[in-house]
């Protein structure tokens, strides 16, 4: 998936799509134009069929 599929899919732009997946705008836009890494497309697509998309949870990671 591209950006701009998941922008047209989710009818965002890069920062309403950082906000939706609890992410920076930031790390959206050093997401290569022509493949947006997978976790995130799974992530996009969750929220395309309107399912909560799992968020990264810092405080809940092993060391």
């Amino acid at each position: 998936m591209t950006k701009q599929e998941a922008y047209e899919l989710l009818k965002v732009n890069g920062v309403e799509l950082a906000g939706l997946l609890g992410i920076e705008p930031s790390a959206v836009y050093q997401w290569p134009e022509n493949k947006i890494p997978l976790a995130r497309e799974y992530q996009i697509r969750d929220l395309a069929e309107g399912k909560e998309p799992i968020k990264h949870q810092p405080h809940m990671v092993k060391v």
